[in-house]
């Protein structure tokens, strides 16, 4: 098994990351940039999920 360090640009980090998932490649770590912006993406479709009635709102009891 061979380790591999690489720097991409952040605009093809997610085209990589899909390619080396398909030939099964072990990714040990991925951006903590990438992470927070996927954090985002999905607070956003949340947001827009409660907004468009799709998804019960959120209460005090959540947090």
């Amino acid at each position: 098994m061979t380790t591999l360090t690489i720097q991409v640009k952040d605009n093809d980090t997610e085209f990589l990351l899909e390619v080396l998932k398909r030939i099964n490649a072990k990714i040990i770590q991925t951006s903590k940039k990438q992470l927070l912006l996927d954090g985002i993406k999905q607070g956003i479709k949340e947001a827009k999920d409660i907004k468009a009635g799709k998804t019960a709102p959120l209460s005090l009891s959540d947090i």
